[in-house]
This record gives C-alpha cells, structure tokens and sequence, in this order.
C-alpha cells in the first residue's frame, strides 16, 4: 500500500531539481493555451499587408486585405507614418480559435518597471459573425500596431532603448486606435465619455484603464480634431517620440498648457460635445475656450513686469487669427484631397498575391543580463537570449552564468514544442564548480558533511550534467501537469592528485509537477495580482552506486492582494524535504543574491578528510530569511515563510511626468519572514536539527558534540527600498532577527533581482 501511495503521489505531484543557487524566489511557474486542433496557416499579401490564416478562412483573409488596404491612407495621415515593415495580420476563424494562440505567452519582458510585450510585432484577429464589428476591429489593431511602432522602432534594440525613455498612458494608446477605427465620436460613444467623467471625478486620465482609458483617450483625440485639427494629431504623435512625454508634446503643438487643455476637454463633453465654432475669416473673432472648472488652478494675480502665468497664457490676437486661417486653410485643403483621394481610388490597384505555404520565421527575443551572487562561485554575469517563432509555438532558449574564473559556470540550452495539445521539450544543462583555494565564505559548504577543511589547498572540480525531456499536459489556462525523466552525471575530479580516481555517479530520475497560476501583471507598478503556486516531487535512482539515490519533496505557494492603490500584501509558503539513502541539504538565512553577505560563523565542524564533494551541486537555497547571516541553518528539511507590504510609490504620480527610472520605479516594503530547517524525519524541535547541534573544538586535539535547545524558528523583520538604477533592479533592506526570545542588532543587505 505504501508502495502504490508513493507512485501515486510521484504522478501527481512535482519537483524542482534545478532549485538551486541563485533566483530561486524567480522560480517559473507559468500559464498555458489549449490547442484543440492544429492548424495549417497559409499566406496572402496584399499591397502594405501580409494575412495568414487556415483552412476555411481564404474568404475571410482577402476581406480583410481589402478592408485594411482601403483604410491604410486614412490610417498613414492621421498617424503621420508609414511603416517600414510588411505588417503581419493572423485570422482565425472564431474567437474560440484565437484562444488557442501562443502568441504572447512566452514574450513579455519585466523590463525597467513595466511589462514590454513584443508580441505586438504582429496581430491576431477573430471573425465574430459582424462584418461591421470585424471591420473596427481589424482597422483599430492596425492604427494600434502602427503607432506602437511609430512611438517605440520596429526592432528589439530599439523598443528595449525606447522603454527606458517613453512611458505613456494607456488612454494614449488605445483611445488613437479607437478614434481612427470609429472615424470621429458617435453620440452613444459622447455619453459614455460623460458617464465615465461623472464616475470618476478625481481619477487622473493616466490612472483610468480598461475601457474607460479607451474611450477617455478617443474623446481626448477627436477633441483635438475638432477644436485645432485633425493635422495635429501627427504633430503631437511625432513630437511625442522625440521628447517622451505626451503632456509636453500636447502643450508645444497647441500652445496651451496640458492642465488647462484637460480642462476644456473635460467641459466640451461634460456639455454633452457641442462643436466647437471655427474661424472662417479674419474678421471672425477668436472663438473663446470654455471656461475653466472649479478644480483648475486659480489664475495667479501681481505678477511681475517679466512674469507670465503659463497655466492661463494667452498668444497675441493677431498672431492666433493668422494661426487660424493657416489651420481653417491648410484643413480645407487636406479635406478636400482627402475625398478627392478616397473618391479616385480604384478597386482594382488592389493587389492581392496567391496562396502559398506560411513561413515560419524566427525571431531573437527576451534578451537579458544580469549579475547573481552566486552562495558557492561568487559574483558572475548571467545571459539568457530566446529565439520563437512568430507564433511562438517552438521557443528555443540559451543560458550563460560566468565568473572571472571561467572554470566556474553553468550553462543550458532548451527548446519547448507548444505546438499541440500536450507541450514537449527537452533541455541539456552544465554545472561546473571548481575550488582552488578556499575562501572562508566558502567554509559552510563543507559543514554538512561532516569534514575538516584541510590546511593546504585543494583543487577539485564537480560537474554536474543533465539530459532532461518535459512533457506538460494543460489542464486549463492555469492548471498543468508536467513530467519530466532525466539522466545526470556527476562528477568529483581531484587535479591535486592525479593518481587519484575521480569519483562519478550516474542517475536517472523523474520529476512530476502539478502548477497552477492565474496572476495578472499590473502595467503600472509591475505586481502580479492573484495566486500560482507548485508541488513537487522527484526521484534519482543511483545506477553506478545504490547509496547515492535520493528524493526530494517540494512545495512553493505564492499569493499576491491587492489592498488600496498601490499597495500590496505578497505571501510565499516554501517547504522542502530530501530523503532516500543520501539526502541532499538546503541553508537558510540571509537574503538571495546578496552583494553584501556575510556567512554564519562555523561553529566547528568534526575532524576528515574532505573526500566526496558531489553534493555540493545539489544544495538547495529556498530564498529570504532576513535578520540572519547567511548559512544561518541547514538540514534536509525546511520551512519557509514571506510576508511583504509593497507600495509602489509611482502609482501616485502621472507615469510621463517622472522621466526618472529611479523614481518611477521606487518601491517600499515592509517584511517578515519565517524559517526554520532540520535533519530526520523528527521534526525541527528534535535534537537532530543543526540549530540545536554544536561541535566544539576543531579537533584540536579533542572536541565535543553539544546538543542545544532553542526554538528552532527564527523570525526576521523590517522594511526596504526597491527601485532600479542602470536597467538593475536593486534592493536594500535593513532587518531585525529574533532568536529564542532574543533579537539582534539589526542587518543591511544590498541585492539584485525582484522580489518573488
């Protein structure tokens, strides 16, 4: 019964072997998509666009060439610009269907705050049984393509360069898209501005999201149409990617401050949207603006001869009437070519290419470098690159860790087939440790195993490799399973003594997982809001020595709640344990990847030799618990606990006018963690557990085993600063521990990488 139990609980549950040495509160959990049926796409180009689509939906793909070539002029003099690049279109029949795409799953980036989502490269659009639905639709993805690449580049290099710079609004965005989709404002759309204006009085634009940011950011944009003109929409636009912020970019282009612009905006539709009177001659008057509402600032009274009030400028009369005949010209003229235009173009200019087979084209994505601080090699630089398909059904990924001493490094290669229903891969990864003189930080390493650091140099060398196949099976979009059997090799080379024989081991294991994840990442501040949490299970079996087999039981919980704006409470509940004939261990204590650390002082360890150092690959670090030195713990069993009050301090300002990344992205926590690890199966208040266990006198001659009794928690708290400083994001922290009733003196840590 045992025996069927434990089978039963391996093919349900998972592990997490490559739970490791560093970033392990960046542990992936992930979503997935659920591919139904597989689909053979095809391609047709017309004119400026290219449309794939599959079986039975030809039809469907030369009506939207025809529906996007007939709006591409209107679209290019609205924007101002024309791409330099064929647009890339995928159709889907339904929108069942389009639920199956992976695009987007794998290629957002955690970059500098915010998430930059390169699958906007293309775009993807359902036919939903409405021509005229499909026809907005299909016009307001591509207005929205258009300007992500007029604003941002069309390349990696210059989205990532962009990022760091531009930061505007969602009703930016997608109220463009929805203006020159919808050709103007309908009234229905004039009285959902009203309503959404009456519902939130005090909410900034910058701060609306969802379809409130849309059909705010529609209203703004056919306001500026119909109050200064429709040729201002590009100047702004234009301007816009030139200086990085929109607000600037309003004001320069309509010589009017972007509060007082706001303000009359806000009057035009609270009126219900009334048009605005246009010069038709200079004898024409200035037609005044309306008035400015209560929440406006005041004019500023007894300014100086030298003085203005930029918030109630005003240009000189004569200057503003020879504006406005230029504007009421140059509009006419535009007016008039534009039907003249629209009117002369003719149907048949319309090229649309034969079917051919889709090519699926690869592109280099999700770059990224970073510095980890290694608990066993030290400082080195990590490098990840990913290269996907446009459809993101075949991602392929490469690993680099380095240290100054080349000898120490981990490398991996993967590559993931989503594909189909059932998700398939493989991955080869390499772990090289090598010690030549040992440095103190490094002596906890050897408290485990229950040996004496020799006094003369050592150099050896531990490899470890792996050869590893996924299978994942999506229960839903946010439940999976994942199996994966692997063989590895390990590796203990003595270069000190030659004549020596290298110690190996060969495994073969299997790992099973149950994952779950619905979060959501909040553009504004970068928290995820929701749930996603694992358990694992995996089992080596030693084939070259019995003695060497081993288990591991993993479970990691992760919940995120949002409270007020802005403010979070983020929990983790880490546990593990490692059983079998040797057990592996994990330490506890300290903070992950920390630049400063300090290392528990060894509290003696009993008299050896240092003859088998393979287990040093497979020593696991859980994450924080701060308060404590480094190495604080150790045992085959532990228990972790998180809590974290975040507040991202940006979410109270407008986005575009911090241009700082250090303030925009400035974060404050309040912490507490919970730990404990222990050896056996007893528990951690066993006298086992190496809280507990002391050894006393190095063996010099004599020395003793000194058994403890403490509470085998240790509590750390205290607060911090997050924010991001030349594309890293940096945490300090300053934390108290308490220990058997005791707290101490407090601790600073210095870190790189998130937070879980």
């Amino acid at each position: 019964m045992k025996k069927a139990l434990s089978l039963l609980f391996a093919l349900i549950s998972s592990s997490v072997f490559s739970q490791g040495y560093y970033a392990i509160t960046q542990e992936e959990f992930g979503q997935n998509r659920i591919q139904l049926r597989r689909l053979d796409w095809k391609t047709i180009n017309s004119n400026n666009f290219e449309f794939n689509y599959y079986r039975g939906g030809e039809e469907l793909a030369r009506k939207a060439a025809k529906i996007a070539e007939n709006e591409y002029r209107k679209v290019t003099e609205v924007l101002g610009y024309t791409p330099f690049t064929t647009m890339k279109i995928f159709l889907y029949n339904n929108e069942k269907q389009l639920l199956q795409s992976n695009i987007g799953l794998t290629t957002p980036i955690l970059y500098d705050g915010g998430i930059l989502n390169l699958s906007r490269s293309r775009i993807e659009i359902p036919y939903a049984d409405n021509d005229s639905l499909f026809q907005e639709n299909l016009v307001k993805q591509i207005a929205g393509l258009f300007v992500y690449d007029m604003l941002y580049g069309g390349s990696l290099k210059e989205v990532l360069q962009s990022s760091l710079l531009l930061t505007v609004p969602e009703w930016y965005m997608t109220g463009i898209a929805a203006y020159i989709a919808q050709d103007g404002m309908s009234p229905e759309r004039i009285q959902q501005v009203n309503d959404v204006l009456l519902r939130n009085p005090d909410t900034k634009i910058s701060n609306l999201s969802g379809p409130d940011a849309e059909i705010v950011g529609q209203s703004i944009w056919h306001y500026i149409a119909q109050r200064y003109g429709r040729d201002n929409i590009s100047n702004i636009l234009n301007l816009t990617r030139i200086i990085r912020t929109e607000q600037s970019s309003i004001t320069s282009t309509l010589g009017i401050s972007f509060n007082r612009f706001i303000g009359e905006w806000k009057n035009y539709y609270l009126k219900g949207g009334e048009q605005v009177v246009k010069i038709e001659s200079k004898e024409d008057q200035v037609s005044q603006p309306p008035s400015i509402n209560s929440s406006d600032i005041p004019p500023l009274k007894n300014l100086g001869p030298d003085e203005i009030d930029t918030e109630y400028y005003e240009f000189d009369a004569v200057n503003v009437l020879k504006a406005k005949e230029t504007l009421v010209n140059a509009e006419e003229e535009h007016s008039s070519t534009f039907n003249r235009s629209r009117l002369n173009r003719n149907p048949e200019e319309l090229k649309i290419s034969a079917p051919r087979r889709y090519e699926n084209l690869l592109l280099t994505q999700d770059l990224k470098t970073t510095f980890y601080n290694d608990p066993v090699r030290r400082l080195g630089m990590y490098n990840s690159i990913s290269i996907n398909d446009l459809l993101e059904n075949h991602v392929i990924k490469f690993d680099l860790f380095l240290t100054p001493n080349v000898k120490n490094h981990d490398i991996g290669v993967s590559y993931t087939n989503f594909e189909k229903r059932v998700d398939w891969g493989f991955s080869f990864k390499r772990r090289s440790i090598h010690f030549d003189q040992l440095n103190p930080k490094q002596y906890y390493l050897f408290r485990p195993l229950q040996i004496l650091l020799p006094d003369a140099s050592i150099n050896r060398r531990i490899y470890l490799h792996e050869l590893i196949s996924h299978i994942n099976y999506p229960l839903s979009n946010y439940l999976k399973l994942k199996f994966s059997p692997s063989i590895s090799f390990n590796n203990d080379i003595d270069y000190y003594e030659l004549k020596k024989k290298s110690l190996s081991s060969v495994y073969g294991g299997l790992k099973s997982e149950i994952v779950f994840d619905n979060t959501v990442q909040r553009v504004e501040n970068g928290f995820l809001n929701g749930t996603r949490g694992k358990i694992a299970f995996q089992s080596n079996l030693g084939f070259s020595e019995q003695g060497q087999s081993f288990n591991r039981l993993f479970v990691d919980v992760r919940h995120y709640q949002p409270l007020l704006k802005g403010l979070q409470l983020a929990g983790r509940f880490n546990y593990g344990n490692s059983g079998g004939k040797n057990p592996k261990y994990t330490f506890l204590g300290g903070m992950e990847n920390t630049l400063n650390r300090t290392i528990h002082p060894n509290p003696g360890q009993i008299p050896g030799e240092p003859g088998d150092l393979r287990d040093i690959v497979f020593y696991s670090y859980p994450g924080n618990l701060r308060g404590f030195d480094f190495a604080k713990l150790y045992g085959t069993n532990h228990m972790l606990i998180n809590l974290e009050l975040r507040l991202s301090l940006s979410t109270y300002f407008p986005q575009n006018s911090i241009t700082s990344g250090v303030i925009r992205n400035l974060q404050m926590v309040l912490f507490n963690d919970i730990g404990t690890a222990w050896n056996g199966n007893k528990g951690p208040w066993s006298r086992q557990n190496s809280l507990n266990t002391q050894v006393i006198g190095n063996g010099n001659p004599f020395y003793a085993v000194v058994t403890n009794f403490k509470n085998p928690f240790l509590i750390g708290y205290g607060g911090g600063l997050r924010t991001t400083l030349l594309g890293f994001f940096i945490k300090a922290d300053y934390a108290f521990g308490l220990e058997n009733k005791e707290v101490n003196g407090g601790k600073f840590y210095l870190s790189l990488g998130h937070d879980f």
